[in-house]
């Protein structure tokens, strides 16, 4: 990458960190690309290079904290073969990414804001929760066929973010070691068919 494309590259990231403390401290709609200009400091002219809209500036937020999520889960899921140990170790890796500050962030301004805004509902759950139970389904198609794979899958997401849920909603935050007897009992219902042989 030669001198001009790098500090393209790092004003487009500084626009994207700048946004991404805009949008979760104001919210989608009161965010206005003259009010992320404002906190750059510099002229609307340079953000404009960079970004057609508020909806491409969002994309980018998303994207930036879905590709350090997925580089996360990857790091538990890539190369590995289905086996009760290693959804363990995966699932308590999704629930520490769920519970990251910037995630949990992101979640609350897309479900307070995506009502009023379907496009960003649609765009967060297309290059989020959609790539995320892709690379699961994967996961578990390493031992099932597809339908089962998505089935797992679908179980498997469930619980987890709607235990997620379940955490933000309590008036006290829950421990490491409750989080893990949650998966360990998950574990512990999940009634796994008879693998495929290969």
């Amino acid at each position: 990458m030669g001198k001009r494309e790098l500090n393209k590259a790092r004003k487009r990231a500084e626009i994207v960190t700048v946004a991404t403390r805009l949008f979760f401290e104001q919210g989608y709609a009161a965010t206005t690309m003259s009010a992320i200009s404002d906190a750059l400091g510099g002229s609307k002219a340079t953000l404009w290079a960079h970004f057609a809209s508020k909806e491409d500036i969002f994309a980018a937020v998303i994207d930036m904290h879905v590709e350090q999520f997925s580089k996360d889960i990857d790091e538990v899921l890539t190369g590995q073969t289905f086996s009760p140990p290693a959804l363990r170790r995966a699932c308590l890796r999704f629930l520490d990414c769920l519970l990251n500050e910037n995630s949990v962030l992101l979640y609350r301004l897309v479900v307070s804001e995506g009502d009023r805004f379907p496009e960003i509902k649609e765009m967060f759950y297309a290059r989020g929760p959609s790539k995320m139970r892709a690379v699961i389904a994967r996961f578990f198609a390493t031992r099932y066929d597809d339908e089962e794979a998505m089935r797992l899958t679908q179980f498997t997401v469930a619980a987890v973010t709607g235990y997620r849920t379940d955490i933000l909603l309590r008036p006290a935050p829950t421990t490491k070691a409750q989080q893990e007897a949650f998966v360990d009992n998950m574990m512990a219902h999940f009634s796994f068919p008879p693998q495929r042989e290969d």
